[in-house]
């Protein structure tokens, strides 16, 4: 049975935004922001996310996921996920209020025994996602963020009867609409 690598595509993705980051020139009001995740670091998941404003209105964002933990009963929810994108904010950038974003999708994950599935799914995932939320801020370089949001996955993936049997039934490919985003973040801004 073949075994699949690591997305090599997410690390070309994640260079590629990490290169525009540090070339882009500087703008009036230019903020600089680093985030985690509450919620997602409640499920194990280690997740950092960097973003600029590149004017009043709009920043770009890289958020990273990575979870390498099996928990009990051999129940996964491991993934590498890069989800770059960009937000539009009603007020001024990081200055409170509603925003809505847009990102690509980026995973590769392998899933089961969750929410009383007896399934367990091996594969990757690319797409677009939509996202809404809202920026409180705390502080003068503190915010704190609420956001949802869901996106077209195209997938191809491994599907497993059960979280520990090894017998693959079939290997699915197709697209589904899926949540990307559901956090609280704590926001350092600079």
């Amino acid at each position: 049975m073949k075994k699949r690598s690591s997305c090599n595509c997410s690390l070309q993705i994640l260079l590629a935004a990490l290169f525009m980051l540090s070339v882009c020139g500087k703008v009036h009001g230019q903020f600089y922001s680093v985030s985690t995740d509450a919620l997602g670091l409640g499920t194990g998941t280690f997740n950092v996310e960097g973003s600029m404003a590149i004017n009043s209105h709009w920043t770009i964002h890289l958020p990273v996921r990575y979870n390498p933990w099996t928990f009990s009963g051999n129940k996964k929810m491991k993934q590498l996920s890069v989800l770059p994108g960009v937000r539009y904010w009603l007020r001024e950038s990081y200055a409170g209020g509603w925003f809505f974003g847009s990102n690509a999708i980026l995973s590769r994950y392998n899933f089961g025994g969750l929410l009383g599935s007896s399934y367990r799914y091996d594969g990757e995932g690319y797409g677009l996602g939509l996202s809404a939320g809202y920026s409180i801020p705390l502080q003068k370089h503190w915010n704190l963020e609420f956001e949802l949001g869901g996106g077209l996955v195209w997938s191809r993936r491994d599907k497993y009867p059960c979280v520990r049997c090894g017998q693959k039934i079939k290997e699915e490919k197709g697209v589904w609409l899926a949540p990307d985003k559901a956090s609280v973040s704590i926001v350092y801004l600079f």
